[in-house]
């Protein structure tokens, strides 16, 4: 792997707050800035990360959040030397965390609000090591080939951002819990089913288009598909065809519709193709259930 650091967002220097991605033989630690917190997502590598009171270990599909304070040296290194790192790098001033969740203060994760009001002494790890979710491996997956357009992404990268730090710095419901990350996804995932239900709806006429469903609902379009299935017990494929079969019916109960006129307006072509899939649905071919509905 050749040595690459480029930044996917913001520009510390200016704004208080910087994503960027790290791949490379060399060390990282030049691009922590101090009073800054730092969240470290580990996609490939290990690293050993060593301060005054700091010591972080971090393997592959690992992370780490830790505040670094003015003045402290912190060192990395790795148990090989011919593996290379992969990794990304949020960091953000103490100042943008205070001016963007000031009113929210009190909501914050102990610790951090502590360094908030301290601003001195020694760098601090706000949370153990741990490993990433399945969640989180997918956010990390999103950042890397982010499922929008280019020309979106100058919106995408800050909500994205915004997520992160609103899942990761603030006090979980129930301090107990260990990935406050993983609780918010499942809160997400009822809206998310709901989203994409719309979204077919709206397009019976149309063949589905997971890309398409999958920038409209936010998310990479292989995990879109898994998330539905686990959420709804089936397929976007399979919800798309009951979704269309279901209109198709109701439109030949009306009575204005004739089968070939039912099976063009929810986007069959084929009359044999909506005959079997209405059979498959509804136990029944159309013209039968015209006569017994």
């Amino acid at each position: 792997m050749q040595n690459h650091w480029y930044i996917l967002h913001g520009n510390y220097g200016k704004e208080g707050i910087q994503l960027s991605r790290h791949q490379s033989r060399s060390h990282f630690t030049d691009h922590l800035p101090a009073q800054a917190l730092h969240i470290l997502i580990n996609l490939e590598g290990t690293a050993l990360l060593f301060g005054h009171s700091l010591r972080v270990s971090l393997s592959s599909g690992t992370m780490a959040i830790f505040h670094r304070v003015e003045g402290e040296n912190i060192t990395a290194s790795r148990l090989t030397t011919e593996e290379s790192d992969d990794f990304l790098i949020l960091s953000v001033s103490t100042e943008w965390i205070s001016r963007t969740f000031g009113s929210r203060q009190h909501a914050l994760h102990p610790q951090l609000r502590g360094i908030l009001k301290q601003q001195k002494g020694n760098s601090t790890e706000i949370n153990r090591v741990r490993s990433l979710s399945l969640a989180e491996r997918e956010i990390a997956h999103e950042l890397t080939s982010p499922p929008v357009a280019k020309a979106a992404q100058v919106f995408w990268y800050p909500a994205k951002v915004l997520e992160i730090l609103t899942l990761h710095i603030f006090a979980p419901a129930n301090i107990s819990e260990p990935e406050p990350f993983c609780s918010q996804h499942k809160r997400n995932e009822k809206t998310r089913a709901e989203k994409c239900v719309l979204w077919l709806k709206e397009r019976l006429d149309k063949p589905l288009n997971l890309s398409s469903l999958a920038q409209h609902v936010g998310c990479a379009p292989h995990y879109l598909s898994r998330q539905f299935k686990k959420h709804s017990g089936m397929t976007l494929k399979q919800k798309h065809r009951e979704l269309r079969i279901d209109h198709a019916a109701r439109l030949l109960l009306d009575g204005d519709y004739n089968v070939t006129e039912a099976a063009m307006e929810v986007g069959y072509n084929s009359l044999s193709h909506f005959s079997k899939a209405f059979q498959e649905e509804k136990g029944q071919l159309p013209s039968e259930f015209t006569q017994n509905p």
